[in-house]
């Protein structure tokens, strides 16, 4: 089995996985976990101890409940492994992270058939700029294999007939401009300046609506109608 990613995420990821974590304790019932690899699994499980979660495997990183401690280690307790054939129990929220080109709108059909009407679906979406993050910058042990992307995953959505709200970005695009500056002015011995600019980097960190699409991670809500 291949080791953890990371020893903590990026704050990006941090923000995301935090977000689905507090929205689930709100539900009733089990929570539903899809997950492209054992990164994904890992960091949402351990979120959500002490909640009965079923975890799905998407893309054969994990195939038995035999492989799971040692995949995602030992901030995580046992969880069911479930398969999409075997997982008949309809949920009320369920995660999923992250939508892949290869077989996303495939994943989301299955998803959607588990979910009971009005039930919440919290999408984490890598974009484009997620490829400067250290998850994404070895070929060998990335978090998944080509992902969506958040335009592709809300058109999805849409075309699978759910409600989809105002997406969350973490880290837009006013905050990364703001954090150049920070580090900018912290190499030119400003750091009174560069201290002002960090503090309007994090007060801008998370976005919604439009501005997620410009954002390294996002996550998409969706509501089964």
């Amino acid at each position: 089995p291949a080791p953890p990613l990371t020893t903590r995420p990026s704050l990006e990821y941090q923000h995301a996985f935090d977000l689905c974590a507090v929205e689930a304790r709100h539900e009733e019932g089990a929570v539903a976990v899809f997950a492209a690899s054992h990164f994904y699994a890992r960091e949402l499980l351990k979120r959500l101890d002490g909640i009965e979660c079923r975890l799905v495997p998407i893309g054969g990183w994990c195939s038995s409940t035999g492989d799971i401690g040692e995949l995602l280690g030992p901030e995580v307790n046992q969880v069911n492994v479930e398969t999409f054939e075997r997982f008949n129990v309809p949920t009320n929220i369920a995660l999923w992270a992250e939508p892949q080109m290869e077989d996303g709108p495939q994943v989301l059909k299955h998803i959607a058939q588990l979910l009971l009407p009005g039930a919440k679906l919290y999408v984490v979406v890598s974009d484009w700029l997620a490829a400067f993050l250290p998850e994404w910058r070895r070929e060998d042990r990335r978090p998944g294999r080509r992902s969506a992307g958040l335009r592709r995953t809300l058109s999805w959505l849409r075309q699978a007939h759910f409600d989809v709200e105002k997406p969350y970005g973490f880290h837009g695009p006013c905050s990364i401009l703001w954090g150049f500056a920070s580090r900018g002015l912290a190499r030119l011995g400003r750091d009174d300046w560069a201290d002002r600019c960090h503090f309007q980097m994090r007060a801008q960190y998370v976005v919604r609506g439009r501005q997620a699409l410009f954002a390294p991670v996002a996550v998409a809500v969706a509501r089964r109608k």
